[in-house]
């Protein structure tokens, strides 16, 4: 069983439902896929990290982890 706990930073964390989501696959998935599983759009997310990493959409999952994702952060 892979866990993936989803940790929604910024205002992304007063869009969605839930600041935290957790996810549970039985084979190897990408990050493309647990946000759609989520239910979070990838327009929303600036950057992905997993531990100290950037990593992208189509990073390949293949053991419990936690994924960060940060939204596009605006001013001027």
């Amino acid at each position: 069983m892979i866990r993936i706990i989803l940790i929604l930073e910024g205002y992304l964390k007063n869009k969605y439902p839930s600041a935290c989501l957790t996810l549970n696959y039985s084979e190897p998935t990408t990050i493309t896929q647990v946000f759609k599983d989520a239910g979070v759009s990838s327009a929303d997310v600036f950057f992905i990290k997993i531990g100290d990493s950037l990593v992208k959409e189509d990073y390949l999952i293949t053991s419990s982890t936690k994924i960060k994702i940060f939204p596009l952060i605006g001013g001027g």
